[in-house]
């Protein structure tokens, strides 16, 4: 990457990071070629910055997590059209913690768990809970083996789901500074997800309402697997491809 490929709108972002580094608004400048260096060199400008926004909360990323995208901010918009006041609430592969954080802040009553196989992405969502002034309750499981209670309303997943031998081909600022544990979804994409399906059946989870964030490429598949249950419907992203399943079982 060089200078002239990295637009305008990032250069002022870089500047104004660096006047918050330094605390002043004219010498920043030793500052601002250090916070440069790291983009030319290929990390995501969200990692230098060290926070986003997401729907209406403030998040810290840095590299023991996935950046969250905007797909994510508008499932966040699905659940609260489809949802009417859940009282308890499952995210798993919680990442930033970022889904888990919003829903708490839209259902303030509700109880809101949220798991994670890395205990430096729940060392995360721990921070992120704490400057975003929401209690939610964070504990490591891979996916629901060690979730006991069978009582929520809502479950939501965004989990892996690039498939391993395409891995590679991503961008390299994704592949070398993002944790690929948490794009990695097996051979085909679908390891977690098809997992995640079968433990909410092995535990017999019911009266619930699942909510999937999925690769436009497995959408008919994930709807095959889950043809048994009350109701499913898939739903576009802002795009127009198809990207969230909502199930009901």
């Amino acid at each position: 990457m060089n200078i002239q490929q990295i637009p305008e709108h990032e250069l002022a972002r870089l500047r104004e990071k660096a006047k918050e580094i330094t605390g002043s608004q004219s010498d920043y400048h030793s500052s601002y070629t250090e916070l440069l260096t790291r983009r030319l060199n290929g990390e995501p400008l969200q990692y230098i910055e060290e926070y986003i926004p997401f729907y209406s909360i403030q998040i810290n990323v840095d590299q023991r997590c996935l950046i969250p995208r905007p797909e994510t901010e508008f499932l966040i918009e699905l659940i609260k059209n489809k949802s009417e006041n859940p009282k308890k609430i499952l995210d798993v592969g919680t990442g930033t913690g970022c889904i888990a954080l919003m829903l708490k802040k839209l259902y303030p009553e509700s109880t809101v768990d949220a798991c994670d196989i890395s205990l430096e992405a729940l060392d995360l969502a721990k921070e992120n809970s704490e400057i975003n002034n929401l209690e939610i309750n964070l504990f490591q499981s891979d996916l629901l083996s060690d979730v006991e209670e069978v009582d929520y309303d809502i479950i939501v997943a965004n989990l892996p789901y690039i498939p391993t031998k395409t891995l590679s081909s991503l961008e390299s600022e994704v592949v070398d500074y993002e944790p690929l544990v948490a794009l990695d979804g097996g051979i085909d994409g679908l390891l977690y997800i098809n997992k995640l399906i079968k433990e909410i059946e092995e535990k017999d989870i019911r009266n619930l309402t699942l909510f999937l964030e999925v690769d436009t490429s497995h959408a008919t598949t994930i709807l095959n697997n889950l043809s048994h249950w009350k109701q499913v419907e898939l739903e576009k992203d802002l795009v127009e491809r198809d990207r969230y399943i909502i199930a009901k079982r």
